[in-house]
């Protein structure tokens, strides 16, 4: 699981403090068999790839395949959270800044976020 997050250059990808170097380690702590460890990493998502006030962020778009690869590993409760983060950003998908990828990726994973 998370094959290719190493094959992705976070350096080059912005969120909402500039380069989103710590969202690798973000994606595999979804992973942690400990409760606290996911939903702390799911809060350091909410905060780094949600810019509340309509900004959809170049890493937002590049994390989606990631978090629609770990939805079914995910407890009830984790899911929901992800969901939910993953529904805000594209409530934003008529903001003024929209990363140029969001849509299509959007359109292409949306449905791994539905119950």
């Amino acid at each position: 699981m998370l094959e290719g997050l190493n094959t992705v250059a976070w350096h080059e990808i912005d969120h909402a403090y500039g380069p989103a170097l710590d969202t690798p380690g973000h994606l595999r702590a979804l992973l942690s068999n400990d409760p606290e460890v996911v939903s702390r990493a799911i809060l350091d998502l909410d905060r780094t790839i949600y810019e509340e006030g309509g900004f959809v962020c170049p890493a937002a778009t590049a994390v989606l395949p990631f978090l629609a690869e770990v939805m079914p590993a995910l407890d009830a409760a984790s899911r929901a959270g992800v969901a939910d983060l993953v529904t805000r950003i594209a409530y934003y998908g008529d903001a003024e800044q929209v990363d140029a990828g969001w849509h299509e990726a959007w359109a292409k994973l949306e449905d791994a976020f539905r119950d």
